[in-house]
This record gives C-alpha cells, structure tokens and sequence, in this order.
C-alpha cells in the first residue's frame, strides 16, 4: 500500500507538501493548501511536457490506479494536520485527463465521502474534455495560458490546440446548467518572455471573453527543472488590469498559489531509474501544472 514517505513544511508558509511512496518504489507528491484543501497526483510524470513544469520533466511513467488515487487523501486524512480537509483537486502531478477513467471514479468516491472535488486540465481529446466538463466536480480549471497557437504549442507542447479547445468548450458550456457552468474557469499562468506580451494577452481575451468564464491568472515559481522566469509584480498586475479591461472577470493567485512549496507546478514524480535533474541557474523551489 502506498505510505507517506516525506513530509515537507516550511515554516514560514501555510502548504504542507507529502511525497506518497508506491508500491512499484515510484513516488508522487500530494499539497495540503490551508489545511482544508488537498491536492493530488493522477499519473506518475505527465506526457505533456510543459517545459516550465517539473511534474513532466521525466516524461510519463504510468497511470495511478483509483486505489493510488484515493490512498493519497487517505493518508493525509490520517494525519492530525489533514483533519479539516473538505476539498480536493486533482491538479497535482500528471494530466488527469489522460487517465479519465480513474479520475471520475475518483471524483464520485470524494462527494460520497463529502469531500468537494475539483481538477486541472491543459485538454485531452473533445470526448474526454466534455465528459470531465460534465463531471459532477466542484470545480474544473483549463490551463490555457496562451492566446497564440504558437505559444499555445511551445508551453503546452502535447495538449489541444487553442482551436480545438475553445471550440469544445463553445459547443459544451452552453448545454451546462448555470450553476455547472460557473464551476468552470481558464487559467493563464504568466511566464516572463513567453506569454506576457500584450499583443498575448490581448488575443487570449479576444478568445476567451466570448465564453463569460472567470479566468486565474497565476504568479509562476521558479523550478529546477527549467529556465522559466516569473514575471515582475508590476507586469503581473498590468496584466491583471489589461485582461480586466477587456471584458474578462479576473481572479489572482492567492498566498496559497504563489507558495514555493507546493505553488502551481512545482510537483514532482520519480520512478525507479530516474533521477531528479540538476537544478538550472535560474532554477527556485520545486514545480507543477
């Protein structure tokens, strides 16, 4: 059975990182975000490659089974810090789409044990994005951060194209109830030199604002991993105030989000035979989606 094999908390922040140790000596990592929320691993590694993330650094090891899935709320549940927890998002290592199957089961075992559960998704195919959009989640996030193809195919290198996934979900949100339909938001996570241009972000608004989805615009954490720099704080709050006046409701990273330990992309998953790669120059804190 899967056992917690670390725990890493920093004092000085609120997140509480667990490395989960499986029984094939693979090892994901689990964040427990202001001691209510827990965020979870669905894959050992991820196969979308984003070159800004640490999760797939490794490339794709294998799926976590609905067993792995369930065992890493278990054991922070078991945990006298994990005894508040009444939310948890799918958003760690790995692409939850690409292991649908467990993740819904997953998201059916949380609302029967009345826990609130959410995920994170860059897209997979339209079939599997309108089966998880239909989900019945408390929340589903697209990580879209781009509003060229071109950026779109650099930072999101194994994942739909900006066509194909604006067009799903223009055929998919309006069929949605209201109340369904608010539990779906865009994600743009800024990264110096990238996707912070203004000619960027005005063309990911002319897309999004036609869907009437909120959008998070995320502060990006260095990783070891890559050479991906966060912006600057006055960039990203004139970023913030550009996608707000075209038209987009827009929400910043909290505390929780922007924390090294355990921030938006910092998570990673080893399997036997691999190592961590050596830290880049620039390299901070550790990293995910």
């Amino acid at each position: 059975m899967p056992v917690i094999s670390r725990v890493i908390a920093d004092g000085a922040g609120q997140n509480v990182r667990y490395v989960v140790a499986l029984d094939d000596v693979a090892e994901v990592e689990a964040v427990l975000y202001r001691g209510d929320t827990l965020c979870v691993s669905s894959q050992v590694g991820c196969a979308v490659r984003c070159p800004f993330c640490a999760s797939g650094a490794n490339g794709l090891g294998r799926q976590l089974s609905g067993t792995e899935l369930l065992a890493q709320v278990a054991l922070v549940r078991a945990r006298p810090e994990g005894e508040a927890l009444t939310r948890v998002t799918v958003s760690g290592v790995g692409e939850p789409l690409h292991n649908l199957d467990a993740v819904a089961a997953f998201v059916d075992a949380m609302r029967a044990q009345r826990i609130a559960p959410s995920l994170t998704t860059s897209g997979g195919s339209a079939e599997r994005l309108t089966r998880a959009l239909r989900l019945p989640h408390n929340g589903l996030t697209l990580s879209v951060h781009a509003g060229t193809e071109a950026v779109r195919a650099r930072l999101v290198p194994h994942a739909p194209t900006l066509a194909a996934l604006f067009d799903t979900l223009g055929a998919v949100l309006p069929t949605l109830s209201r109340s369904r339909r608010r539990k779906v938001a865009l994600a743009y996570l800024l990264i110096a030199g990238d996707n912070d241009a203004d000619d960027e972000l005005d063309a990911f608004a002319a897309q999004a604002r036609p869907l009437a989805q909120p959008v998070h615009l995320y502060a990006y954490n260095p990783v070891p991993t890559s050479t991906a720099q966060p912006v600057t704080r006055q960039r990203y709050e004139h970023a913030y105030q550009r996608l707000r006046a075209l038209g987009l409701v827009v929400r910043m990273s909290s505390v929780a989000r922007v924390e090294a330990n355990g921030g938006c992309g910092t998570l990673v998953a080893l399997r036997s035979g691999f190592h961590p790669l050596p830290a880049s120059p620039a390299g901070g804190g550790v990293f995910r989606k």
